[in-house]
């Protein structure tokens, strides 16, 4: 099967062991998203678009499942060869970035299959340290490079390329996205939030949340399955430590009230809970710049951030270290003494899984057919007067 490509479009000849006649649909980025469907005969098919410039071009069967990626733009024609059986082997011939991305791929196959993040994520790093000219180094950070918890080092390569590295087409926003995660605003000192909840055990609620009414807080926002390692992290630490000590904010993005109270019925919280109407685009919240959920930012009296990530065992881990001291002596609630002020210490690494993490619309990813088989890519705070109101929750009674 022989095409010849020109300088109107991009020419990709396939030839997938195993694909039988299964139809293909391929995706790629200009102005806006693109996509064409083709269908194979015997394994072997086709693939035309348009590009005036180098664009990330992404391969799926029809069912969604990934095939292979490649860099093209009109005039290039390029030759992919694979095996269904051996979907971590790729040869791709006709540009240097396509080649090189395909061989890094199929060299290092056993690391990126291994779900090991770090260890993936080191991989990449390496290869775009070593090769911050090449195309192809690009490609590697926005599908290969998982920047959740990663999100200063994911910043510090997309900087590391050369600005001929990363077309805008190849990168799309992966840059916008992961330097707002590092920006001053979303890594600044946590305003008060207030947070107007309706009707909940027929009483008016509202939420008011001040970082100085206690030595450590956290804000936790959970979305639809928010998990029981995210309960049973809140109920021990609220738990054990005395409120003027400690206290938690978890903030719910759910489509409505109704499911969130729905939702909050089996936690027997002692924490504050809370709903908010827009989700992390919210007035409330919406200066924290949540990325995904469930999300945890630990800030202390002065509203430092000494963490912020994706994981509930980082975030209880944090709180624990800085308040070891409750854990040992078995001190309760009941205790009133005065607020430590502390300043910023270090943030304590997110060094757990991710997995479970959801990815809300805002994403760098690109637009495929079946989100749960892709690769994995990479809210004006309204401040509530203090006054003289002592604690982070009062519900008002219906007059």
């Amino acid at each position: 099967m022989a095409s010849c490509g020109n300088d109107e479009e991009f020419v990709i000849n396939c030839e997938i062991r195993g694909l039988g006649s299964k139809g293909v649909e391929m995706y790629y980025t200009t102005r806006s998203m693109q996509r064409s469907g083709f269908h194979p005969v015997d394994g072997k098919v086709v693939l035309r678009g348009v590009a005036s410039e180098p664009t990330l071009v992404e391969v799926f069967t029809t069912d969604g499942e990934p095939l292979f990626m490649c860099v093209a733009q009109n005039g290039d024609e390029l030759e992919v060869k694979m095996d269904l059986e051996k979907p971590g082997v790729i040869k791709i011939k006709g540009n240097d970035p396509s080649e090189e991305y395909a061989r890094f791929v199929t060299e290092n196959d056993s690391v990126l299959k291994s779900g090991d993040v770090a260890a993936i994520n080191a991989l990449v790093a390496d290869e775009v340290m070593a090769h911050p000219d090449r195309i192809s180094s690009a490609m590697l950070l926005v599908t290969r490079f998982n920047a959740r918890g990663y999100e200063l080092k994911a910043d510090s390569l997309v900087n590391t390329l050369k600005p001929q590295a990363r077309p805008s087409w190849v990168v799309g926003a992966y840059p916008g996205m992961v330097g707002e995660q590092v920006s001053s605003m979303a890594r600044g000192t946590v305003k008060p939030i207030t947070i107007n909840c309706g009707q909940l055990n027929e009483r008016d609620t509202t939420l008011r949340y001040w970082p100085s009414n206690q030595t450590y807080s956290m804000i936790v926002v959970t979305g639809t399955g928010k998990g029981d390692s995210v309960r049973t992290m809140l109920k021990e630490l609220t738990g054990k430590l005395p409120e003027r000590r400690f206290k938690a904010l978890e903030v719910a993005v759910m489509g409505d009230s109704a499911m969130w109270k729905l939702a909050i019925r089996r936690d027997s919280a002692k924490w504050m809970q809370g709903w908010v109407a827009g989700g992390v685009a919210g007035t409330a919240v919406r200066t924290l710049q949540i990325p995904g959920v469930p999300y945890f930012i630990v800030a202390d009296s002065l509203g430092n951030q000494v963490y912020r990530g994706y994981s509930a065992t980082a975030a209880g881990d944090s709180v624990k270290s800085r308040l070891a001291r409750f854990f040992d002596s078995g001190n309760s609630d009941e205790d009133t003494g005065q607020v430590a002020e502390s300043g910023a210490k270090d943030a304590v690494a997110d060094k757990a899984s991710v997995r479970n993490a959801v990815a809300l619309p805002a994403s760098p990813k690109k637009i495929t057919p079946s989100p749960n088989k892709r690769l994995q890519r990479m809210d004006n705070g309204q401040s509530g007067a203090a006054g003289s109101e002592h604690a982070i929750m009062k519900s008002q009674p219906q007059r």
